[in-house]
């Protein structure tokens, strides 16, 4: 059980990387307001979506070392998805 939680975790760490590296745009747009609620809600969605699936897999069991792997995850991937998302961008 707790194998299964540290894999999610690593797994998740890409996830996130992926999903903050997708919505850059919008995490750094000029409308003050529209940046503060877009943050809030996007790291509460993501949180309380890590909380809910862990739960499932070991009864919400927090331990040290899954998030330990989800940072992993996250510095791991970061940088090839932030490579992957510049070669994808359209050059005006």
């Amino acid at each position: 059980m707790q194998i299964k939680a540290i894999i999610f975790s690593l797994v998740y760490g890409v996830f996130i990387s992926f999903m903050v590296n997708v919505n850059y745009k919008c995490l750094f747009n000029k409308n003050m307001i529209f940046k503060i609620i877009f943050d809030s809600i996007f790291i509460l969605d993501l949180g309380m979506l890590y909380f809910f699936i862990l739960q499932f897999i070991n009864f919400g069991y927090l331990h040290v070392y899954f998030f330990l792997a989800l940072s992993v995850g996250f510095f791991a991937s970061f940088s090839f998805f932030k490579k992957l998302m510049r070669k994808n961008d359209v050059k005006k």
